[in-house]
């Protein structure tokens, strides 16, 4: 079983708290813009018009949506050309807090709206790994052996992988985004994830 299709009623169940009040927020955005994300993650909001995906690379079957294969740190797209420009889980993938900070500044240039969210590092578990605790140990420790045999996601998958996540604090949020809000959801009181939003 791929990691991900065991993940995904674990996902489905936060990203459905997440995005309660998603489309009563945003109801009046005509154009989105899914910054380095996938389309599965529109069905569990509840919409599907009016969606542009762009990212590295694109399924074979893109169930209708559009997608654009392109960087978040450097889009093809003309000022304020969305309504919103929205982004799940993806800005801690990007590699350097160089790109993080393009990543942020080209959400802010091409979306009238922003929506950016990204896990927390101090929540005990990491969302990447399917994992308690191992995040909290130096970046050097987490060799793709000790993720093949010390995660969930390394016993379902049966292989080695590079972890290549950056976390971002809220205070270096509040830098990325200048003058935006960030809330802080928590599960059992902890802080599970942030989200931006202009």
């Amino acid at each position: 079983m791929h990691p991900i299709q065991f993940q995904m009623p674990v996902r489905r169940y936060f990203r459905k708290r997440r995005f309660k009040n998603f489309i009563s927020d945003y109801q009046s955005c005509q154009t989105i813009l899914d910054v380095g994300g996938e389309h599965y993650t529109w069905p569990i909001i509840g919409r599907s018009e009016g969606i542009t995906i762009i990212n590295i690379f694109a399924p074979q079957d893109t169930e209708g949506f559009n997608y654009v294969i392109g960087s978040g740190c450097e889009m093809p797209f003309a000022d304020k050309s969305f309504d919103l420009a929205f982004s799940n889980s993806a800005i801690e993938h990007v590699g350097s807090e160089e790109n993080q900070f393009k990543f942020a500044r080209e959400m802010m240039r091409v979306g009238k709206k922003v929506y950016c969210q990204t896990p927390s590092r101090l929540f005990p578990v990491d969302p990447h790994l399917s994992a308690p605790f191992l995040h909290w140990l130096p970046v050097a420790w987490l060799k793709p052996r000790v993720l093949r045999y010390l995660t969930l996601n390394g016993w379902l998958s049966g292989k080695k992988y590079e972890y290549d996540v950056t976390w971002i604090s809220k205070r270096k949020l509040r830098k990325m985004f200048p003058g935006c809000k960030i809330k802080t959801e928590r599960f059992l009181l902890m802080p599970k994830s942030f989200v931006v939003t202009n």
